[in-house]
């Protein structure tokens, strides 16, 4: 009976440095070891690169924050195209929205980046704010273009006829006595 008893113990605890331990078991001591060498690991690594590391994912942020208005160009264009070109409610509608939403955009454009901007590390944002306002800028001009297509901006010279001066007579009907 011990000989079988000793054949069920655990192979960790056997006396026999040959066997392995089971496969997927972690003993304590090999998993303190490990947690050892993470630690190692983590202290290795300088704060510079972690410093590096935050900027860049910062800088990758912030182009993620510039493209996102980009985002709804495709919406905003489906919209234009399904909305016609008559004068009515819904494609007033939709031609304010594509004012007023950029605009919104790019007056609180300081609000949208203030997270990634911080007192102690300074990430230069310039670029991505410029493109954030390109891009709404081109969401504005879908918008007058859409207005252009409706007959809403005065574009021939019959919109203007109320400011030009009518031309002089220089012929008279007469007639003599």
């Amino acid at each position: 009976m011990s000989s079988s008893k000793n054949s069920l113990t655990h192979p960790t605890r056997s006396k026999d440095p040959g066997l392995n331990p089971l496969g997927g078991f972690v003993t304590e001591f090999s998993h303190r070891s490990s947690q050892d060498k993470k630690k190692a690991k983590a202290t290795a690594v300088t704060s510079a690169s972690k410093e590096v590391s935050l900027n860049t994912l910062k800088a990758k942020k912030a182009w993620d924050l510039a493209f996102a208005s980009a985002k709804s160009i495709p919406m905003n264009g489906i919209m234009i195209y399904m909305s016609g070109n008559s004068v009515a409610i819904f494609s007033i509608m939709v031609t304010g929205m594509m004012f007023f939403q950029p605009i919104k955009a790019i007056m609180g454009i300081n609000k949208v980046f203030e997270r990634l901007e911080s007192e102690d590390e300074k990430v230069d944002l310039t670029l991505q704010k410029i493109t954030f306002c390109i891009l709404n800028l081109f969401v504005i001009g879908m918008g007058v273009y859409k207005c252009a297509s409706m007959g809403l901006l005065p574009t021939s010279t019959s919109d203007w006829l109320a400011f030009e001066a009518s031309p002089e007579n220089n012929q008279y009907l007469g007639f003599s006595t």
